[in-house]
């Protein structure tokens, strides 16, 4: 889940397809004249176009939202992914391609709304990967990540560590074992100052730091400094971006990938 969703996460949440938006209306809330109170001008990203620099490959994710809750990206490439809440806090994605669902995602949060759990299963409800958040009295939070089954989830897949500036996350470590010695590999971020195109959906808040995407941060990543166990881990990356009138970006460009967002 390296660099390309590090940057943006701008495709890593829509992963997604082409279906009627009458499919699936079982998943909106039913309480959707409550929802549309909630943030009621909120400015939400309704689409999201990704294109090479040579135009030879292009994606688009069509965001379709109950009031400002997400409910379903659309994806061009067949796939789609069915978000459901409890309350204000995003608690279940679905994924489905060809409209047959192939994972989920599952989020726990405690008394404070702070996600302590997450859990990957795939169609048949087998525990793939299992996360568990803590809270550090420093402010950072740590992540370990297990792989198993649905009975038992204990060989240790991530060791990483959150760091935070002003309420952001400003740099992630995780922790490796190679050739019996235990290395680091870093990111570290820097951000610009104007809105993230997802700060209008509710919940995304929560969600920041549960893979390496960090859609959930209030403002866009410009650049990344990956410090890894090799050679080839350690790049600086650089993202650019284009804004209109409300400060929220137009476009965005990271190596030979473009991204122009619609609200």
């Amino acid at each position: 889940m390296k660099r390309l969703s590090i940057v943006l996460g701008m495709i890593a949440i829509a992963l997604l397809a082409s279906c009627s938006n009458e499919e699936f209306v079982d998943t909106i809330d039913s309480d959707s004249e409550i929802d549309s109170k909630l943030n009621p001008y909120a400015v939400l990203v309704k689409r999201i176009v990704a294109t090479t620099n040579s135009g030879a490959s292009v994606s688009t994710d069509d965001y379709v939202y109950s009031g400002s809750k997400l409910t379903r990206v659309n994806s061009s490439d067949g796939r789609h992914v069915i978000y459901k809440y409890t309350g204000n806090l995003i608690t279940q994605r679905d994924y489905y391609t060809s409209n047959v669902l192939s994972s989920k995602e599952l989020f726990e949060y405690n008394e404070n709304n702070q996600l302590i759990n997450y859990r990957r299963v795939n169609a048949s409800n087998a525990v793939t990967y299992r996360a568990v958040f803590s809270y550090n009295s420093d402010g950072t939070v740590s992540v370990n990540g297990y792989r198993g089954d649905v009975v038992s989830q204990s060989a240790q897949l991530v060791n990483r560590k959150v760091f935070f500036t002003n309420g952001k996350v400003t740099r992630m470590e995780a922790y490796r074992t190679v050739n019996g010695s235990t290395v680091t590999e870093t990111h570290n971020y820097t951000y610009d100052t104007k809105n993230s195109p997802y700060n209008g959906i509710l919940g995304f808040d929560k969600l920041a730091y549960y893979d390496v995407a960090l859609n959930g941060n209030r403002n866009n990543v410009t650049t990344i400094a990956t410090t890894g166990v090799s050679a080839a881990n350690s790049v600086n990356d650089v993202i650019q971006y284009t804004y209109n009138s409300g400060n929220y970006p137009i476009s965005a460009s990271r190596g030979s990938v473009v991204f122009q967002y619609t609200y």
